[in-house]
């Protein structure tokens, strides 16, 4: 069994909410988890998760248990990192297998969110299961992170000199190279490209972003750099809050946690779904849901089929959670006419057409002639753009001819639906 007690930052201080307890190993992995007293005394306490971790009662005490298949609570699983995070750790563990609680509690104070965790209540500390205890020298700069990545992605073991980028690449969800930095006095998130892709992601990344901006979408401010020749794109933490004592931590679920739903149940939830947990858990959920339906919109008109339910977030706001800020939305190349989105779209499942998103539209709030209107500007602006600013941000034609596919629903009929 494996321990940690479970911070959260209020304002600018970490207050110990809770203790986290893992149980059993293999399929019969689980953990408990229990508010503290305290915790539970103050106003401005928060649920750490809205659907499986809820506060409990006044003057109740309760320990609560995963369900089956579940290793962590989804609200405390998403303090964890991913794919690049991963492989990160896994380099520096060497021989050593990590657990998913290895991975939680070993990560540093960049990680997403609001949450930290410590061995005992005198504060949040990392719990690294390898050699070291403390990784010194996050403060890398662009280069010496690009440097990184370029070993990182051929060398067999985790070169020493590049083992402090693992504090700030580690703590982030993805598979893709990433880190965080502080740039022009503010919290990024730079993003990487790697040697071995065909399209060139941090570009077209930028500028889905910025369509998606430009078509009304709420998104975080976003850059485009270029650093020892190589691209690195830039998006602006939205879970940081600069403030006198630094930056405040906003805290931070996925779409994951509001449904309550397992990792791997992910592609039967749906938009509908999460518009739906928004009225229980939201506290603007009529302008959120609003907000939903056009970036379900936007993912259909760029193709970004990457849409899945991590890919969606919530930000709590002191009476409940609303929609976050946009963030990795890309347009993904692909051959054929007929795509999917990550998750249901409407009562065609995922199929990704305009057509399919109208067909649930009043769920979100909409008239149809409504979401016709906004599908269309939608449409519009989508369509005289993409190309304009793929030639501003220096693709070749042979890339743009590359990405024309994933804007082919730009020509989707809709005046006939109204």
């Amino acid at each position: 069994m494996s321990t940690a007690y479970v911070y959260v930052y209020l304002d600018e201080d970490p207050v110990p909410a809770g203790i986290l307890e893992t149980v059993g190993a293999g399929r019969e992995a689980g953990a408990r988890f229990r508010y503290g007293r305290r915790y539970l005394e103050r106003k401005d306490r928060l649920p750490i998760d809205p659907v499986q971790l809820p506060l409990p009662d006044p003057g109740i005490e309760r320990e609560y248990s995963t369900e089956e298949g579940f290793v962590l609570f989804n609200g405390i699983r998403d303090a964890a990192p991913d794919g690049w995070g991963r492989h990160l750790m896994e380099r520096a563990a060497g021989a050593r297998a990590l657990s998913e609680f290895d991975y939680l509690v070993a990560t540093g104070e960049s990680r997403v969110g609001a949450l930290a965790f410590g061995a005992d209540l005198s504060g949040p500390r990392r719990m690294v299961p390898w050699a070291e205890s403390e990784l010194p020298g996050e403060n890398l700069d662009l280069a010496e992170m690009i440097d990184a990545v370029r070993e990182l992605d051929t060398a067999e073991e985790l070169p020493i000199k590049h083992r402090r980028f693992l504090v700030r690449g580690s703590s982030l969800g993805g598979a893709r190279p990433k880190s965080s930095c502080e740039y022009d006095g503010k919290q990024w998130i730079a993003k990487f490209g790697r040697a071995d892709d065909r399209t060139p992601m941090c570009r077209v990344e930028y500028v889905t972003m910025t369509l998606a901006a430009m078509a009304g979408i709420n998104v975080p401010p976003v850059r485009l750099e270029k650093v020892l020749g190589q691209d690195i794109y830039l998006v602006k933490r939205f879970d940081r809050v600069p403030d006198e004592a630094g930056n405040r931590r906003l805290p931070f679920i996925s779409g994951l946690t509001i449904l309550g739903a397992h990792e791997s149940e992910s592609s039967r939830q749906s938009y509908r779904g999460l518009a739906e947990q928004m009225r229980r858990f939201g506290s603007e959920p009529a302008a959120d849901a609003k907000e939903l339906w056009r970036r379900m919109v936007f993912n259909i008109l760029c193709n970004n089929n990457d849409d899945h339910l991590r890919n969606h977030g919530f930000l709590w706001d002191g009476r409940g959670w609303r929609l976050s800020p946009g963030y990795d939305i890309v347009s993904f190349p692909q051959v054929g006419t007929e795509r999917d989105l990550a998750i249901g779209v409407g009562q065609y499942g995922r199929q990704a057409t305009l057509y399919n998103a109208l067909s649930e539209v009043a769920s979100f709030g909409l008239s149809c002639d409504e979401g016709v209107t906004i599908a269309q500007k939608m449409q519009q602006v989508v369509k005289a753009n993409w190309e304009l600013l793929c030639v501003q941000n220096g693709f070749s034609a042979l890339e743009i001819e590359r990405l024309r596919n994933c804007f082919l629903t730009c020509d989707e009929p809709l005046r006939d639906l109204a």
